[in-house]
């Protein structure tokens, strides 16, 4: 097993290992915007856009099928990944993080494996600032 410094090791995150090593791929290759993110679906039929975990379960060569399965299973169980694969299980659900971006999902993928805990309220507040701060500057040019 692989260990990529400063992330938890699996079992301090509750995950398997193979979950563990395809959030940390996912996360660089979101932050790259090497791929769509759509939170909304675990996976097309094409297989080509999913949700966090819809892309972890078909990169790891699960089925499309099986992928919204997965999905769905994590939230039913209440595994470790459900917060992070369903933003709207945080503590406010005062954002829409169904509507993450790449870099949004990838700051909570992060977040995630540092402390084992997405903090999508965090991710999504940060990133609506720093919009409203860029939209205040470009007006005030």
């Amino acid at each position: 097993m692989k260990h990529h410094q400063p992330y938890l090791h699996a079992s301090a995150l509750g995950v398997e290992d193979w979950e563990r090593e395809e959030l940390i791929a996912l996360a660089a290759k979101l932050l790259n915007e090497d791929i769509a993110l759509d939170m909304a679906r675990a996976a097309s039929d094409c297989g080509s856009i999913g949700c966090i975990g819809g892309h972890m379960a078909l990169a790891h060569g699960v089925s499309v099928r099986g992928a919204r399965r997965y999905v769905q299973s994590q939230a039913q169980g209440g595994a470790p990944l459900s917060a992070l694969f369903f933003p709207d299980f945080t503590v406010n659900h005062s954002h829409p993080g169904w509507r993450a971006s790449a870099t949004q999902a990838a700051r909570a993928i992060i977040n995630f494996l540092t402390s084992g805990a997405p903090d999508w309220d965090a991710v999504m507040s940060a990133s609506n600032a720093e919009r409203k701060k860029s939209a205040q500057m470009a007006r005030a040019d």
